[in-house]
């Protein structure tokens, strides 16, 4: 019996997630906040857990790649990807694996051997199959859920937004007011205004007209901001018919509401 399946007979799933809250963390972050396909994400959480279980080097590699920036673990992430197409494939490996996974190397303190790729390449693959379905399939099956609910929410959003660009917004019809979203930030979490106006042209395209941030004394971050876009139809759009909508730029929480003016409170 695998370790990974006798831990299942006794712990319950919330302690099985808390044990692997880690790596629950990181596939967070790829499949979230780096927006990475989840079964793209589990390949990449399969080879880092794998590589932990098999000695080479340090043992706490996903915990030393969860405390890098983003972008380090988004590139981390693709030399993952090449290690599964050259275990895959091992005539995608021209010299030592050296020069293929330079940033893993150094978290794990020693390269990855090139046996893994060619003598001992089949028991590799049976090694990283039992961590996709002993781990992987168990501890975090809710984010993959929760990660392709996402996007197909938003691919929603993407053609509603593609269809409302065919037809030219009469904004001089429609009063600023009425087309205006109220944003809100996490305090200790700042939002530029340059993340915002990525996310929204990202997914809905070109839609805002104007930006007024909170304005803040130096050191201080903007807790709120207002943004005006080119058609009421967006609003509704985003909140989808909530009242308040909730969504993450770059990691960080940001809520959307329509704006109502004060006179109408």
């Amino acid at each position: 019996m695998r370790i990974e399946d006798f831990k299942r007979l006794w712990m319950t799933q919330a302690k099985f997630n808390d044990y692997h809250a880690v790596d629950r963390a990181l596939y967070a972050i790829l499949v979230y906040d780096l927006c990475r396909d989840p079964i793209e994400g589990i390949q990449i959480m399969a080879i880092w857990i794998w590589l932990e279980s098999v000695g080479i080097g340090i043992s706490d590699l996903t915990r030393r790649i969860l405390n890098l920036p983003t972008e380090l673990i988004n590139k981390v992430g693709n030399e993952a990807l090449l290690c599964w197409a050259c275990i895959d494939n091992a005539g995608l490996l021209c010299s030592s694996p050296v020069f293929y996974f330079p940033l893993t190397n150094m978290l794990l303190t020693k390269d990855i051997p090139i046996e893994l790729f060619h003598k001992y390449r089949e028991v590799s693959i049976v090694g990283i199959n039992e961590v996709i379905n002993g781990v992987c399939a168990n501890c975090l099956k809710d984010i993959w859920d929760g990660a392709i609910a996402r996007n197909a929410y938003m691919e929603f959003l993407q053609r509603m937004a593609r269809q409302e660009q065919l037809v030219p917004p009469q904004t001089a019809e429609v009063q600023p007011d009425n087309r205006t979203l109220f944003v809100t930030f996490s305090r200790g979490y700042p939002v530029s205004e340059h993340e915002i106006r990525e996310f929204f042209t990202g997914v809905f395209g070109k839609c805002i007209e104007s930006f007024y941030m909170q304005e803040v004394n130096d050191g201080e971050n903007a807790l709120f901001a207002k943004i005006v876009l080119n058609h009421p139809s967006y609003i509704h759009l985003i909140l989808d018919g909530r009242r308040k909508a909730k969504f993450t730029i770059n990691g960080k929480h940001v809520w959307m509401r329509k704006f109502i003016p004060r006179h109408q409170r």
